[in-house]
């Protein structure tokens, strides 16, 4: 896997060789690039992001809702693709709350505090 301070460049050099095999929905290609992203814990994602969507905002609107669309259909979803390109809140204080949210459960696992550990 790459390193997550440098898949954004990666990806953008992936991009630029192999745009069209992108958005025409390669599936191998596809796959590669959804397990990747999936395979990140939250840390490495949060370290990876501003690269990541630097990468893709390489390709133009119509070619981010096709990839988006054939990401959906890569994972057996159902939807519109801009629900994958909007978010209602920033992608990066998202990304950010969910990092603190695990160094708060690494805090509480080693006080003992959390929810069904013994007294």
């Amino acid at each position: 896997m790459a390193a997550p301070g440098t898949l954004g460049d990666w990806l953008s050099g992936l991009f630029a060789l192999a745009r069209e095999e992108v958005v025409a929905g390669d599936a191998a290609l596809l796959g590669v690039l959804d397990g990747l992203l999936a395979a990140m814990d939250a840390h490495d994602f949060l370290v990876a992001l501003p690269a990541l969507r630097q990468a893709f905002g390489w390709f133009p609107p119509r070619e981010r809702a096709a990839v988006a669309r054939h990401v959906l259909a890569l994972r057996g979803a159902d939807g519109p693709a801009r629900d994958l390109l909007r978010l209602d809140i920033d992608p990066v204080l998202v990304a950010a709350a969910r990092a603190l949210d695990a160094r708060v459960d690494t805090v509480l696992a080693r006080e003992g505090l959390r929810e069904g550990d013994p007294a």
